[in-house]
């Protein structure tokens, strides 16, 4: 696996939650906008249940007949698999249809809430992941950009070197560098940790090695660790 995509791996991963998020924000958008039309613009009217398909699972969804304004007989599948059956042959129910397209129609009942939520769910689900977390890490750049060039630079003495083990991709943790600084204008410790790295930097860092760390002079826990001494990785 290449070294950019595993230091994009967040980027990539949120990226993918946020376009399946955006689809189904559009799918659901083009729904509740069909329903709506139906709804307000439409011709209600009564048809029958005539048929019922069923599926392998033991779902059922109702074939209605109804006929317009205009005498056009008119037969419908409505797709909507339910179990048990919301209707049964026989049945009355409750639609409307478009004057224009009487095929483009909505029955009454899970026909229209069903999809809605269904693409509902995985928009805020996915959505909120995707456009959260891209967020997220965008004003992150921005804190980080603005620690590079206004923050104050301490060094700080190099601890340990771990693993990042909150983080895998194919099985493998990156590694951080982490320090720890004494702030004695107000007694309290800082523990610092770099940017994920992706191979052990164990050979070039040591007992003794300073650290340039960038920090928020009003607040320390935001901070920004310079691994630029670090060779870059190859693979």
């Amino acid at each position: 696996m290449s070294s950019w995509f595993r230091q994009n791996f967040l980027t990539v991963f949120f990226g993918i939650f946020a376009l399946v998020g955006a689809i189904m924000g559009l799918v659901f958008g083009s729904v509740m906008f069909s329903l709506y039309y139906l709804r307000a613009e439409g011709i209600r009217t009564e048809g029958e249940v005539v048929d019922m398909s069923y599926s392998d699972s033991g779902g059922a969804s109702p074939t209605v007949t109804f006929v317009t304004e205009n005498g056009e007989s008119v037969t419908h599948n409505a797709g909507m698999y339910t179990s048990p059956p919301e209707f049964e042959i026989g049945d009355r129910v409750t639609l409307w249809y478009d004057a224009d397209n009487p095929r483009q129609l909505a029955l009454k009942g899970t026909d229209t809430w069903v999809i809605p939520l269904i693409t509902g769910i995985f928009f805020l689900v996915f959505g909120g992941i995707g456009f959260g977390g891209l967020l997220n890490r965008y004003y992150s750049k921005k804190r980080r950009a603005w620690l590079w060039q206004h923050g104050t630079p301490i060094d700080v003495p190099f601890t340990e070197v771990r693993y990042n083990t909150s983080l895998k991709v194919n099985g493998a943790s990156p590694f951080v560098i982490t320090g720890q600084w004494h702030d004695k204008s107000t007694n309290k410790v800082y523990t610092f940790e770099s940017d994920n790295i992706w191979y052990d930097p164990t050979p070039f860092v040591g007992d003794g090695r300073l650290l340039r760390v960038m920090i928020d002079p009003a607040n320390p826990a935001r901070y920004v660790m310079d691994t630029a001494f670090l060779p870059e990785a190859g693979n």
